[in-house]
């Protein structure tokens, strides 16, 4: 075909041709890959007990918290990837109690996260209106916003970051609602996650300065016991939450487009530069693989880690950006020319 005269839609068709046949070559050669809903509990139930060990290991005393953060992060991202599968009902779809299951557990072990059920409806509606003011996922967790610290704030911390971005610069007639309705979507996991973690903040925080400045600040008997559990929680659970959200929220806003998009190939971009690695270990190599998604939606987070490199050349051929670095310049708006 005569690439001058082929048009964004054959573009995208022939993607998404290329890339599912890829995914039907994979199967046909390796026919495990058939199983789809088994190879996903599996998957679920390593990361889940590779949690719980993790953070039987750290009580006990057998790794620091420097090990441990790190690695249940890590973990927690295969959760938050089997989330993503979840929601677009990709494995056991004739049992949605064992579906239920798994998001409810996935929301547990990570507990900074939105509702997942509602984390669905804003999910399907993303793919329907991507890179446009109406993308709620992603102007959640900062897409289409200049870099400031409100910015890292929402990246780092989407619930309390949307609360403050709301009272800070949202319409004056609708702060009220939207608090209620971030608090409601974050109950109940998040709002106590929040409150966990900045206590823990504050209560350090406090400690140190009191030590630095010599000023004496007494805590009570009550809240210094407390704090044992609070310091547990936030290795185990609260840490490894915010490292990994952070790091998701960094690529996940970046490589996607906010303004100028006109069609699914101006969604997304790879961004798969050898400086985001770091990111990438805590998100799953999400910013080289979520692209892939936008045109095959119907498949499973471990197979575009298989068909990635094949992707990747089909989707440079037809025009979808790698590595455009301007982005993070033009609030990620999608300029006709890269930056």
């Amino acid at each position: 075909m005569n690439q001058a005269v082929v048009t964004d839609e054959q573009r995208i068709q022939m993607i998404r041709r290329d890339i599912m046949a890829e995914g039907q070559r994979l199967r046909r050669a390796y026919p495990l890959l058939q199983h789809q809903s088994a190879i996903g509990f599996a998957i679920f139930l390593f990361a889940v007990s590779g949690v719980v060990v993790s953070g039987f290991a750290y009580i006990q005393g057998w790794i620091s918290a420097w090990v441990c953060v790190p690695l249940v992060a890590v973990l927690t991202s295969l959760l938050h990837e089997l989330e993503h599968d979840l929601i677009h009902y990709q494995y056991f779809k004739q049992h949605r109690w064992v579906q239920n299951l798994m998001l409810l557990v996935g929301w547990l072990l990570r507990p900074g996260t939105i509702n997942p059920w509602v984390r669905r409806q804003l999910h399907l509606l993303h793919h329907k209106v991507s890179g446009t003011d109406k993308d709620i996922e992603e102007r959640g967790i900062s897409n289409g916003m200049a870099y400031s610290p409100l910015r890292f704030w929402v990246m780092l911390d989407t619930f309390v970051g949307n609360l403050v971005k709301v009272w800070l610069i949202g319409e004056k007639d609708s702060k009220i609602k939207r608090t209620l309705q971030i608090v409601a979507a974050n109950f109940p996991f998040g709002v106590a996650c929040a409150l966990i973690w900045y206590g823990f903040l504050f209560f350090h925080g406090m400690s140190a300065l009191s030590g630095w400045f010599d000023f004496q600040w007494v805590w009570s008997t009550q809240t210094i016991d407390a704090m044992e559990w609070v310091n547990t929680l936030v290795v185990v659970l609260v840490g490894p939450f915010y490292l990994r959200s952070f790091c998701l929220n960094f690529i996940s806003s970046n490589m996607h487009y906010y303004g100028g998009v006109t069609n699914l190939l101006h969604q997304t971009q790879v961004l798969n530069h050898p400086l985001f690695l770091p990111f990438q270990l805590f998100c799953f190599n999400f910013g080289s693989t979520h692209g892939i998604h936008h045109f095959v939606v119907k498949e499973p987070f471990y197979l575009r880690q298989m068909t990635a490199p094949y992707a990747h050349q089909v989707m440079k051929q037809h025009g979808v950006r790698f590595n455009d670095l301007g982005t993070f310049k033009r609030a990620n708006h999608y300029a006709v020319a890269n930056a």
